[in-house]
């Protein structure tokens, strides 16, 4: 990842910089020399890469089976009810989307769209998913495998209860934490269906008040692009759901990006509507 940022230009230091750096760290220096230069050719020369590696079997995970790797996903993210309400809509879309196979063919682009964007905004990263995942997923099992069972984990995390400001990009600062917090992470990973509930100590932030509100923004949304979808206005409905898929990061980040996301969708959502008022 790191050399496939910096073959985008996205790491402003120079690649001696880089491959000192790796050397200094002292950790499986030449496999993560060559993983950085796996990752510029990947960005540089990813057909090539592609070949060398024998992966020419490109085949698409099919939707039945997309849906339900991120219905799972969510049961552990939070519970059944929340997995069974993802599903619940996205198949309304499916069902939709089969209705207009005769004007459509296989194309499957809204409803894929929707799986994803849908998804996105269900399982926000708050407190809770974030102790889920170094809490409940094997991570501290892999860093021990990778780094011997002495490594010393250092956690740098921004808890709103505990605010230490913001950074140069107005983000709330992160603070480093020893494993110490690994049981507090433990303890948090197993309340998290207290998550958008009134015993929510997290849910009155406006982060997550705004992340909520979104999700109800799409299921409303979803309401009433299902009620005027044609096979007119398909790829239409599909970029105003794809849309959602932009709404990214965190903090003032985020905030951002829900402005430029909520804009844009309603200028398509206008320009949707255009040929039926002049109708009217």
């Amino acid at each position: 990842m790191l050399g496939a940022a910096w073959q985008l230009g996205l790491v402003p230091l120079a690649r001696p910089a880089l491959m000192r750096a790796i050397e200094l760290n002292g950790v499986e220096i030449e496999r993560n020399k060559q993983a950085f230069d796996w990752g510029r050719a990947a960005v540089a020369a990813a057909d090539r890469v592609l070949a060398l590696a024998g992966r020419f079997d490109t085949a698409e995970e099919s939707l039945d089976d997309a849906i339900a790797r991120r219905r799972g996903f969510l049961v552990d993210y939070q519970d059944d009810r929340l997995a069974q309400r993802y599903d619940e809509l996205v198949q309304r879309f499916v069902a939709a989307e089969r209705e207009l196979s005769s004007s459509v063919g296989n194309r499957r682009n809204l409803s894929r769209a929707a799986m994803r964007s849908y998804f996105k905004l269900l399982s926000y990263k708050d407190e809770y998913e974030v102790a889920r995942l170094h809490a409940e997923t094997g991570f501290v099992d892999s860093v021990r495998r990778e780094f011997g069972a002495d490594a010393k984990l250092r956690y740098h995390l921004a808890p709103p209860i505990l605010s230490g400001g913001v950074d140069a990009r107005g983000r709330p600062r992160k603070r480093e934490f020893g494993a110490w917090i690994l049981p507090v992470l433990k303890l948090l990973a197993k309340l998290r269906r207290l998550r958008g509930t009134a015993f929510d100590p997290f849910g009155r932030t406006a982060e997550r008040r705004m992340e909520r509100t979104l999700i109800v923004e799409f299921e409303r949304q979803a309401d009433r692009l299902l009620e005027l979808l044609d096979h007119d206005n398909y790829d239409q409905v599909a970029a105003i759901v794809e849309c959602w898929m932009d709404i990214r990061g965190y903090g003032p980040v985020k905030e951002a990006a829900v402005r430029e996301v909520r804009e844009r969708v309603a200028s398509m959502l206008a320009a949707l509507d255009a040929p039926r008022e002049k109708a009217a």
